[in-house]
């Protein structure tokens, strides 16, 4: 259906032509065949002329001109291919004719009425064509005559009929149908019965049947809206052309050359006189509901008519207006005013002000416009038109007021204003000029802008001339350079900020020009400051990154120009953070500005040194010919910076590790060069303290493996390859059982890698948190097992200082203790010594949060880390862990006490328990228990084990038999 849909729409040209070529066709040969044709033809070929002219105006406008012609042409030569009459085709040729020119006249008459050009042009067309009608019809009339000796005159009448016909038809079609209109009234019902009971006329007098019918036609526009006047037209139209058919076929009195004329006369007038009614009916619309304050007087002075806009502002309905006074509603003086001008017997006049008084109790202040129509005519009426000048009003008392405010703000104003006439003439300038120029407006007045306003650049000092003039040249706002300068005949520099505008009269001509400046010398002077903080490192005073990357792209094109090299060294302190953590950040800066110093002070001029933030400092060296002055460079450097330094009142021994990357060898871009010099200097620092390394492709290599190893580490968690060992913890003395410390082993495949192997990684990928929260949630699911079987079992878990101090991973652990019901005294936390002192005030406060909740606290590697032993008396933990090295140190043939037994004795007079690790032979186990030690941990007792292996000696308590009877 929507193809037959869519080709109906793009083919309805094609379809409606030949329906129009059948129609006429069919009805040609169908009155011949029955003989009707004599008579009978004319009248039915309303029918099809009817046709054509709907489907002319509805389908064939863009293309009329052409298919009317093609109709007539294919239609002669289909009828005369049949042997129909000549005189048949004749008459079929007018038809089509008289359809062609009623459908130009319907067009022409439709574009007066869009064009709105009125009813005198309205009546011009229908006389013009009523007249072409009659002149058209009494020449084909007597051609017919000429050719086939028919009689003209009943032609002519014929011919006259049809056109009166198809020229009413016209008004059905140019009716604009409202689709949200009623179709169907009691009123079109009576129209219809009293234009059917109209046939009966028909008997005494045809002709009287058809001005009948149009006055009915004229009359219904009264009372139907568009849509049933569109209807009863198309019924009088079919009314017509039925009554022209009868008159043929039932042998009435048929229409005279006179009554034919009459009919067409006829239906123009009643055409023009309902156009004219229109017209009326359109401007009465048009006047009540127009929004604007329109009002009718007589010449009493009474209102006869008021616009929507004129009641909508008094406040009432015009049933209250009616036949009252307009001048009862406007002030004395206001009426005074309108019968003085209607007494004058002007035809228009107006006032500029009148006060008028609504119903609300509001006064408006309204301009009047009057126009007396008819003013010769005893019942002449005045159209008046009232505009609200109100706003207008306000206007002007605001332009006033804002005069005087302008007046008082360019005196007020903290800017300067200066105005010239077109010969570039000061004429005006406000206080703030004054003040700058150290002159008043009448001293400087009439003299040129150049010697009262000398203006130049601040940089170059060359003057900036003729400013005035351009500006008024160019006839638009200029803007004077940023580093524009006054000085006034004191000697007094200003740095100025300004723009110069051109002053227009009301015609458009440009009278002068004013310009506005600001004294701009202290924001300039700042402006300056921050420009220098933008590219200059606030602590050390030396270059940062944005600055450095800038001199690095000169240094590139000065080195292709010239041919040389250059080097970009990266520089970095080491153990920085220890120092910031450890004396605080107030001492680092200090230990920065001393470095920078140095720094800078043992280069040339035209080398560069830059922060680049933090402790990393890069150096620019320029104009490199051998690359063995690098070496010489880098040394100096090294030697110079590294060393003491006195930080309150400590002495430190600073070293420094480097990295070089020389141009274009290592890069030919500011970028590149310094990645790669980044890049060296890490494997300076994992080879040697206070040493450098030169770039070289291997290194990439070596962050290349880096980042494959942290992308294998993040699968590795996708696929929870992270798997927790445990070793055991037993009681020095009973072997029970006690603790099982957690360690982390990584399952690839069949490869089962160890924490030194992954761990350094993790903790610089920032993926510790992740891999620790794997290995706890597995160990969770057994740990919940075995604390039913020993209640007092501590899971011991290795930690980072950062994570000690991460409220957030703490979080999900807390998170994972409560999803497996695990209390926290079950759980120990250890940290190696060297990370609790880093930090000391900050890991104090997190480890007695964690205590609070019931955490237990061991300091792992203790003795490993500083030498100093004070730190203890600050930090509140349950165990110390001693390390291997100091175990495998135990002297059994000596009275003397080793280190280890030290820390054993050390923490008993600190209350804490100590665990000894790495214990592998029985004469250590029983030495350190002899000593006191608390517990013990090493491969004597067990190796590190998975979930499935510990899990037997959990259930048992005690380590195996025979381990305990060799010990004992």
């Amino acid at each position: 259906m929507l193809i037959w849909a869519e080709w109906m729409h793009r083919n309805n040209m094609v379809l409606t032509f030949f329906t129009v070529f059948i129609s006429y066709f069919s009805l040609t040969l169908i009155l011949e065949s029955v003989g009707l044709s004599n008579h009978l033809a004319p009248s039915l070929l309303l029918l099809p002329d009817l046709v054509l002219l709907f489907v002319a105006y509805r389908y064939w406008q863009p293309l009329s001109a052409f298919a009317f012609p093609l109709l007539a042409f294919g239609l002669s030569l289909a009828l005369w291919s049949f042997s129909l009459p000549f005189e048949v085709i004749g008459q079929l040729l007018v038809h089509l004719t008289l359809t062609g020119l009623a459908y130009y006249f319907l067009r022409q008459i439709r574009i007066i009425r869009v064009q709105g050009k009125g009813v005198k042009m309205q009546a011009l067309a229908y006389a013009s064509v009523g007249a072409v009608f009659t002149l058209l019809g009494f020449g084909m009339a007597w051609s017919l005559e000429s050719l086939f000796a028919i009689d003209r005159m009943p032609v002519f009448a014929h011919f006259l009929q049809v056109s009166a016909i198809l020229l009413f038809c016209t008004e059905f079609l140019l009716v604009e149908k409202q689709a949200e209109q009623a179709l169907w009234n009691k009123a079109l019902l009576l129209y219809m019965i009293f234009s059917c009971a109209s046939f009966l006329v028909i008997l005494i007098s045809p002709s009287s049947f058809f001005f009948i019918g149009l006055f009915f036609f004229i009359a219904s526009r009264l009372v139907l809206n568009t849509k049933q006047f569109a209807s009863y037209t198309l019924f009088i139209v079919l009314q017509f052309v039925l009554v022209l058919c009868g008159i043929s076929y039932l042998n009435l009195p048929e229409l005279t050359l006179n009554n034919a004329i009459e009919l067409l006369v006829a239906v123009c007038l009643a055409l023009f006189l309902l156009q004219t009614l229109l017209e009326n009916e359109r401007f009465q619309h048009s006047f009540e509901y127009s929004q604007m304050m329109l009002v009718t007087i007589d010449e009493q002075g009474r209102m006869v008519h008021a616009s929507k806009g004129f009641l909508e502002v008094m406040s009432c309905t015009f049933d209250k207006l009616k036949d009252q006074l307009l001048s009862s509603y406007m002030s004395e003086e206001s009426a005074s005013q309108l019968q003085k001008s209607a007494a004058q017997g002007q035809s228009h006049f107006y006032l500029p002000e009148i006060r008028l008084k609504t119903f609300n109790q509001r006064t408006l202040s309204l301009s009047l416009f009057a126009d007396v129509v008819d003013g010769k005519d005893k019942h002449a009426q005045t159209i008046i038109s009232l505009q609200d000048i109100s706003d207008k009003l306000m206007l002007t008392q605001a332009l006033s007021e804002e005069k005087e405010l302008l007046e008082v703000t360019l005196s007020s104003i903290g800017d300067g204003v200066i105005c010239t006439d077109k010969q570039s003439r000061i004429t005006y300038m406000n206080p703030v000029a004054e003040a700058v120029l150290a002159k008043l407006t009448k001293e400087v007045k009439g003299k040129p802008f150049s010697e009262v306003m000398p203006l130049f650049n601040e940089e170059t000092l060359e003057p900036i001339d003729r400013v005035a003039d351009n500006c008024m040249a160019q006839s638009c706002t200029l803007g004077l350079p940023e580093l524009t300068c006054i000085k006034n005949h004191l000697g007094l520099v200003f740095a100025i900020q300004d723009s110069i505008s051109p002053i227009y009269s009301k015609k458009g001509q440009v009278i002068g020009s004013v310009m506005v400046f600001q004294d701009v010398t202290e924001s300039r002077m700042i402006s300056k400051r921050m420009n220098h903080l933008a590219h200059h490192d606030s602590l050390t005073g030396l270059p940062n990154r944005l600055l450095l990357l800038d001199r690095l792209n000169q240094a590139c094109k000065r080195a292709d120009r010239n041919e040389h090299s250059f080097a970009v060294i990266f520089i970095d302190l080491d153990k920085f953070k220890n120092i910031n953590d450890s004396l605080g950040h107030d001492a680092g800066d200090v230990l920065l500005k001393e470095v920078s110093h140095r720094l800078h002070k043992g280069l040339r001029s035209c080398d560069t040194v830059a922060r680049m933030g933090g402790d990393e400092f890069v150096i620019l060296v320029d104009s490199i010919r051998e690359r063995a002055h690098i070496h010489t460079v880098i040394e100096k450097v090294l030697k110079t910076c590294s060393g003491e330094y006195e930080l309150k009142g400590i002495q430190l021994n600073l070293t420094l590790s480097a990295g070089i990357a020389v141009y274009p060898d290592d890069g030919v871009t500011p970028e590149l060069l310094m990645k790669h010099a980044d890049t060296a200097m890490y494997r300076a620092k994992k080879i040697n303290k206070s040493s450098y390394q030169f770039y070289n492709s291997k290194l990439d290599k070596e962050v290349e493996q880096k980042i494959e190893r942290e992308a294998e580490l993040v699968q590795g968690l996708k696929k929870g390859q992270f798997e927790p060992y445990f070793q055991a913890i037993v009681n020095a003395k009973s072997f029970a059982l006690e603790k099982l410390e957690m360690l982390a082993r990584w399952r690839k495949g069949d490869v089962i890698k160890g924490p030194h192997e992954f761990i350094s990684v993790a903790e610089e990928a920032g993926l510790m948190n992740k891999v620790t929260l794997q290995l706890l949630d597995k160990a969770m699911t057994s740990l919940v097992r075995w604390v039913t079987v020993s209640t007092s079992l501590q899971l011991s878990v290795n930690l980072t200082a950062d994570q000690i101090i991460d409220d957030e991973f703490f979080n999900d652990f807390e998170a994972l203790l409560k999803q497996y019901q695990i209390s926290a005294k079950n759980i120990e936390l250890e940290i190696t010594e060297t990370s609790l002192v880093a930090n000391l005030d900050e890991m104090r406060d997190a480890l007695e949060r964690l205590q609070d909740k019931g955490f237990s606290i061991a300091i792992d590697d203790f003795g490993t880390g500083y030498s100093s032993l004070t730190y203890l008396k600050y930090l509140k933990f349950n165990t110390l862990k001693i390390d291997k090295k100091f175990v495998d140190d135990l002297n059994f043939n000596s009275k003397e006490d080793d280190l280890a037994i030290v820390i054993i004795n050390m923490a008993k007079s600190l209350g804490v328990s100590t665990v000894a690790e790495g214990v592998e032979y029985s004469e250590q186990a029983k030495r350190l228990a002899e000593a006191g030690c608390s517990q013990l941990q090493g491969y004597c007792f067990a190796k590190p084990m998975p979930i499935e292996g510990i899990g037997n000696m959990v259930e048992l308590g005690t380590v195996m038999s025979q381990i305990h009877k060799k010990l004992i």
